[in-house]
């Protein structure tokens, strides 16, 4: 396990004491140590033998001084990581890995000092397995509706923030005005969706949705829900549908939609680059009015690597986001 060091990604935030200071660097920094006694450590969890969720961990430990605290050093498997100087005797961390690495152990231990110099260890936690999260999803937050009118029927597009780590797919529930009950209308949607369209609906007709997620550790709470009543009733500025996205070698990838408006100023393309369950989206390109095709040469693609893509077009407002498309280019 010493060799994959190198791919940990771990994330450490102080949860309950307040940092004054932070020292990284791959020894310890702590140089002309003074000998004497200097208390304990002593780790209350994760403890030798646990799982943890690569997602987000506690440490939990509390330091019994016997001079002053002066700070802590953390070692996952024999290696240095970090240095943490804090005045409180009770304190918490927070670990997070690469997903890559589920199913994989580490071990970890503490070292701390006092205000003199001299260090106390605590007791090496072994064979830590790191595992998927074990959280139910978060709740899926603002939920806005778009009505797009037909010729004779509308489509409701349901758009909504994917802030979860962890789903497994969500549902898209719905009642009419005259009916008391909901009843599922779209599901199970796949992982990171946040648009989607109801097809097929009536003029004139006030409809309620709401949605949750799901994962084999549960529900999440459904949404607030959210009606067509007091949704854009237009439909002149839908959002572009049918995104792919094609990879033309390791470092290019062609990106083409179809484009449902007559009067955007223009189209925002943005990318997730996937490195890890934080990545987020960036805007990578603008594209003219009109425009139905892109290819990303910026030069960050790397081969043999999975990326995400949506787009969203822009007038006076914008639009909802497109389907997202994912692509692997080749080695």
């Amino acid at each position: 396990m010493k060799k994959n060091i190198k791919y940990l990604s771990v994330l450490f935030v102080a949860a309950t004491f307040y940092l004054t200071g932070c020292v990284n660097s791959s020894t310890s920094p702590v140089t002309g140590v003074t000998t004497g006694e200097a208390g304990t450590i002593e780790i209350y969890s994760p403890v030798t033998g646990d799982s943890v969720g690569y997602d987000r961990t506690v440490i939990n430990y509390s330091v019994f001084p016997v001079a002053g605290n002066n700070s802590v050093e953390l070692y996952i498997n024999d290696k240095y990581v970090s240095t943490y100087f804090t005045n409180d005797p009770s304190t918490a961390f927070e670990l997070s890995f690469d997903p890559s690495l589920t199913g994989q152990t580490f071990s970890y231990f503490l070292k701390y000092y006092d205000a003199n110099g001299a260090s106390a260890f605590s007791d090496t936690m072994r064979n830590i397995v790191i595992t998927e999260p074990r959280v139910i999803p978060n709740t899926p937050t603002n939920v806005t509706l778009m009505v797009l009118q037909g010729s004779t029927t509308n489509s409701v597009n349901i758009s909504w923030s994917d802030n979860s780590i962890g789903e497994v797919y969500y549902e898209v529930w719905r009642r009419e005005i005259t009916t008391p009950n909901y009843t599922k209308l779209l599901g199970p949607l796949p992982p990171k969706t946040f648009n989607v369209n109801d097809n097929g609906v009536f003029p004139n007709v006030v409809y309620y949705y709401k949605i949750r997620g799901i994962n084999k550790f549960g529900n999440s709470e459904f949404s607030e829900p959210v009606n067509t009543a007091g949704a854009s009733g237009s439909g002149t500025f839908p959002p572009p549908t049918g995104l792919t996205a094609v990879a033309l070698n390791s470092t290019s990838v062609k990106l083409q939609w179809q484009d449902n408006s007559s009067n955007e100023n223009f189209f925002k393309v943005e990318r997730n680059d996937n490195w890890s369950a934080w990545s987020t989206y960036e805007t990578i390109a603008t594209v003219a009015a009109n425009s139905t095709t892109f290819t990303d040469n910026t030069g960050s693609l790397t081969g043999g690597h999975e990326y995400f893509y949506r787009i969203k077009s822009y007038s006076n407002s914008d639009s909802s986001w497109s389907n997202i498309a994912s692509v692997k280019t080749p080695l």
